[in-house]
């Protein structure tokens, strides 16, 4: 295996803030074991665009989330060259984040032989 890549899409109930997905990103990494190399960051998506962009870079990749103002969107992504509990992820979410509906799926990266 590579890596671990989950894939989280929710909608949110009403607005996600700066300092929300900031609080996410610094908390996350820890609740699966990883430690942060850099970050967070976190940017205003543009008028065409609004919502908030955030990253991480943790010891093995990194962790965004990126949320749509239009149609209360939010889509996560965790990738990790180690394994990591991808239920305690989704338990973390639904506890920190004003989720109203949550999909999530999993890819295992790796080079076919």
């Amino acid at each position: 295996m590579i890596g671990l890549h989950l894939m989280v899409d929710g909608i949110i109930k009403g607005k996600v803030d700066e300092g929300e997905i900031a609080r996410v990103l610094r908390e996350l990494p820890a609740e699966i074991g990883m430690r942060i190399l850099w970050g967070p960051l976190i940017v205003k998506g543009g008028p065409e665009n609004p919502g908030w962009t955030g990253f991480v870079i943790i010891e093995k990749s990194h962790i965004s989330i990126h949320t749509f103002e239009v149609g209360g969107l939010i889509s996560i992504d965790i990738y990790s060259c180690r394994p990591f509990d991808e239920g305690a992820v989704l338990r973390y979410l639904e506890s920190r984040l004003p989720l109203e509906r949550l999909s999530s799926r999993t890819v295992v990266r790796d080079i076919e032989g």
